[in-house]
């Protein structure tokens, strides 16, 4: 609890105890360790006194300067501890800064809440006749103490604490040294740390830093092959060399166990790598130069070439070998439309995204001159020419009825036409399957399908770079208002 300030109201409050408590820290002293002592005042100057289970030792020592004043100016305390035989300076000559920075913490509480070990008792008891002291017949002690005397180890004020700022004074005699509060602004930069703009004040491969990969690079965030190289060039390219997702360029070969990258590059052992033919959880073993070595064998290759047929329907191509390839794969070659790509593999067949024209592999076969009725018949093609060699299953197109159309004869008749018998005209008639909308008289032109020749086709992975690292998180240095790294 905190200390009831009616104790310090009464007639005649307990003694105020002043404790104090020494902190070193092995970073400013190389010795992590506390040090507890009393000033001797207040109580018996020869003894020491326990609170909280702490021995506090009685030390030649006198502390000052604590007020507060109401200018808004912090106290700078002062302690003074006897040097006689040189010790204290001995003590600080043992320590790597002296006693600068260590922590001073000071504790007051009063007398009646110590702990019970500080005021043992024996003897027969007699009690004054007022009945607020206790003296102790045999030994001639007097315990100086209200009789209703209670051990609480959480009654005192509130704690202050102060740094040791600087040595003011050192002789035969004494040492003084003055404290300064934690909020003492004296001589203080703020930011204590100067924020520059795209550099990082971290110690590379340091706590805050974090980064322990075996990937290295130069001051220019260029790949190295050894860690004598590795230097951080402490720009935010620096934090993205080592730690951001990389995407870079390269191929892979069907079985392979490697990439080979367009450009030297440096990953740690253990990184993810996603891309083209790589199976999922694919990562780095090792790096030479422009080649990474992975963890899983490739299932495809990023290019192969091999010689085809296009089948009948246009939709596929029939290969002598479809080792390495790959759907989402670009095929080029003869006959194809642009960007043609493979959408599914089955044994040495590849289906394509986009059909091929036949139209290509067509021979014209006859051409001749014909009409169409102009209120009947839309389908049927008239000859004159009783000798045309047409043929069920041929293709016909003309300017009425376009080869794209892919119109064929599916019947062929012999009629006449005219208004009287000297009139009549034998002709020759196609029958298609599409109708025409005009009765124009045109040149048609019969067309019957050709083999399609092989060709060699060439397949080329249609993205050729490789993610590094995609779960990598980035602390992204010290440099100040970058905030969190978002892919």
């Amino acid at each position: 609890m905190a200390l009831p300030f009616s104790d310090l109201q009464s007639v005649a409050p307990s003694a105020v105890i002043e404790l104090f408590q020494l902190e070193l820290n092995v970073p400013q002293h190389g010795v992590d360790e506390i040090y507890y002592f009393h000033a001797g005042v207040s109580i018996d100057a020869s003894a020491d006194i326990i609170w909280n289970g702490k021995t506090y030792l009685a030390f030649p020592i006198e502390a000052t300067d604590f007020e507060y004043t109401g200018t808004g100016s912090l106290p700078r305390p002062k302690l003074q501890i006897s040097n006689i035989f040189g010790t204290i300076t001995a003590i600080m000559a043992s320590l790597p800064s002296g006693l600068e920075g260590a922590k001073v913490t000071r504790i007051r509480t009063l007398a009646r809440y110590l702990d019970g070990a500080n005021f043992p008792v024996s003897g027969s008891i007699l009690l004054t006749e007022d009945n607020d002291a206790l003296l102790l017949e045999d030994g001639g002690s007097i315990l100086l103490e209200p009789i209703n005397s209670t051990e609480d180890l959480t009654a005192e004020f509130p704690r202050e604490i102060y740094y040791i700022d600087r040595k003011a004074a050192e002789n035969r005699d004494l040492i003084e040294f003055e404290l300064a509060s934690a909020f003492d602004l004296i001589g203080v930069r703020a930011p204590k740390r100067q924020c520059v703009s795209n550099v990082c004040q971290w110690k590379y491969r340091g706590p805050e830093c974090g980064y322990t990969g075996n990937a290295y690079f130069s001051a220019n965030d260029q790949p190295v092959a050894a860690v004598g190289q590795d230097i951080c060039g402490k720009r935010l390219s620096s934090c993205e060399a080592r730690f951001a997702q990389q995407r870079i360029g390269g191929y892979v070969n069907l079985g392979g166990n490697y990439i080979a990258m367009s450009q030297g590059v440096s990953f740690s052992s253990g990184d993810p790598v996603s891309g083209f033919g790589l199976p999922a959880g694919t990562t780095v073993t090792s790096v030479s130069g422009n080649v990474v070595f992975v963890s899983q064998n490739a299932t495809a290759s990023s290019f192969a070439t091999s010689t085809g047929t296009i089948t009948g329907d246009g939709s596929q191509i029939v290969l002598s070998n479809a080792a390495g390839i790959a759907p989402g794969m670009f095929v080029s070659g003869a006959y194809l439309p642009a960007n043609c790509q493979v959408v599914a593999v089955a044994g040495n067949t590849v289906t394509l995204s986009s059909l091929v024209s036949l139209d290509q592999f067509l021979s014209a076969v006859w051409t001749r001159t014909g009409n169409v009725p102009q209120s009947r018949d839309r389908n049927k093609v008239f000859f004159i020419d009783t000798s045309t060699p047409m043929v069920v299953g041929q293709y016909i197109g003309s300017s009425l009825l376009p080869l794209s159309r892919k119109a064929v004869i599916t019947d062929i008749l012999n009629e006449w036409s005219g208004s009287t018998k000297i009139t009549l005209t034998r002709y020759k008639v196609a029958v298609i399957s599409q109708a025409v909308a005009s009765d124009d008289s045109v040149s048609w032109t019969a067309y019957t399908p050709g083999a399609i020749p092989s060709a060699t086709y060439s397949f080329a992975v249609s993205d050729a770079n490789y993610t590094f690292r995609a779960n990598a998180a980035i602390p992204y240095g010290s440099y100040p208002g970058i905030g969190s790294f978002v892919t």
